[in-house]
């Protein structure tokens, strides 16, 4: 059925004087609960989205979006873009759109989302309400699940036709210590890989960070980023990775030789994977940093096209628009062999940062300042919680890293990030303000 409207799209952009005809269809089924208690309050919400992408032989695309499509449907929003589309010359990147796709296996569905039990939703609510006795204080006060099973669709007027479905499951959890509320969230591809007793004790660290004093005199600054904080710092300089044609954006065009930063759709059981982005350009690793040299910024084909590259494969639609944006799969540190014992011995001494949250931007335009949240350490023993302030560039903080640890993690936020340890090196000035 779905095949039939795609091949609908395409004969009837045709038919209406379009030269090149992108059709995406996505059906996802979402289910979600929540409560403290069971029974637990469940709904299901159902969508079937179309999206076309239609060209002339030069000049912007246009397009449409349409819930739970008909042929006639169709045939009418192509007479009303083509009525409304008028000459230009502009060159475009319709003869850019891939021709074909090499199937391959993908690590991306939990076969156990088709026959469902609800029990095990209940089942891991009472997980973490068990793992809560090894934590006296910490309380649970909110828990949010859901399911989501999508399968997408893609097909152009090059003879491209490609299909994949994806699962993806999600736990946020409210944890309240004393008078400080945090809210967590993880993701996993599989039910299985749930962690309660993980997850309990990340929250326990992360709001033991909360009741924190300032931080002590300054002297030799060494701070070790924790996945958790290290994927906040990625995600806000983020921006500096994606190809920009208008140029406007700041970029990341160097770092440590401890650096590699890889975007790689094609990992096995990460929730950003899929094999193919939403142009039908085939998944593959690529480094934007290796070893503190840049390589390149992630691109969709129009962006690509502007600067006259080839696509990375990072084109995707969001739940509005309908062209693809630019946007990252798994966005990444390269671990390294180090463990995270072994970077708190070279340090010495320093912080340990669990939390870290933008505060504003400084004199400088690229200056970025953030609050921390951590714990002082010394002698390869965690000791008592601190707090401050520290400002950076996104250039400063990528140079400052001496050291990646072996333990990498991912946090799904719209797009998956994932880090290992990180160790950098701090400054402080006569007024013992933190620059990294």
């Amino acid at each position: 059925m779905v095949a039939q409207v795609l091949e609908t799209v395409l004969k009837t952009g045709k038919e209406a004087g379009f030269s090149t005809v992108e059709a995406f269809g996505e059906k996802t089924w979402r289910w979600e609960s929540e409560g403290n208690e069971p029974p637990l309050a469940a709904h299901e919400v159902q969508s079937n989205r179309l999206l076309a992408r239609a060209f002339r032989d030069s000049g912007d695309p246009s397009g449409f979006s349409l819930s739970n499509p008909d042929a006639r449907l169709i045939k009418q929003y192509f007479s009303s873009l083509s009525a409304a589309s008028g000459p230009d010359n502009k060159k475009n990147y319709a003869h850019l759109l891939p021709r074909s796709f090499a199937k391959t296996k993908l690590a991306i569905y939990d076969p156990e989302i088709e026959d469902w039990d609800e029990t095990r939703v209940n089942e891991l609510l009472e997980k973490i309400k068990e793992s809560l006795v090894a934590f006296p204080g910490l309380k649970l006060k909110k828990y949010h699940f859901f399911r989501l099973l999508k399968k997408v669709y893609l097909a152009n007027s090059h003879g491209f036709l490609a299909k994949y479905k994806k699962t993806h499951f999600q736990v946020q959890v409210a944890f309240m210590l004393r008078d400080h509320v945090l809210e967590l969230s993880e993701s996993h591809i599989y039910f299985s890989h749930f962690n309660p007793e993980r997850l309990v004790a990340r929250a326990a660290n992360l709001l033991g960070a909360l009741t924190a004093e300032p931080l002590p005199a300054c002297g030799a600054e060494l701070f070790v980023m924790s996945p958790e904080a290290s994927v906040q710092m990625l995600k806000e300089f983020s921006s500096g990775l994606r190809l920009d044609p208008s140029g406007g954006k700041s970029r990341l065009i160097g770092a440590s030789a401890k650096v590699s930063i890889l975007d790689n759709p094609a990992l096995a059981e990460q929730t950003g994977s899929v094999p193919f982005d939403d142009e039908g350009t085939a998944a593959e690793e690529k480094y934007l940093i290796n070893k503190g040299v840049f390589v390149s910024a992630v691109s969709d084909i129009r962006s690509a096209f502007l600067k006259q590259k080839r696509s990375s494969g990072n084109g995707f639609r969001d739940e509005r628009g309908i062209f693809p944006q630019v946007q990252f799969s798994n966005l990444y540190f390269k671990p390294s062999v180090a463990s995270m014992a072994d970077l708190l011995r070279v340090a010495g001494e320093g912080v340990l940062v669990y939390l870290v949250k933008l505060k504003g931007f400084g004199a400088n335009p690229n200056e970025y300042v953030f609050s921390a949240h951590g714990y002082w350490f010394a002698d390869n023993e965690i000791a008592h919680p601190v707090q401050f302030l520290f400002k950076t560039t996104m250039r400063s903080y990528f140079l400052r890293i001496l050291e990646i640890s072996r333990e990498l993690r991912f946090f799904h936020n719209r797009f998956n990030i994932g880090s290992p340890y990180l160790l950098l090196q701090g400054r402080c000035d006569p007024e013992k303000k933190i620059s990294i």
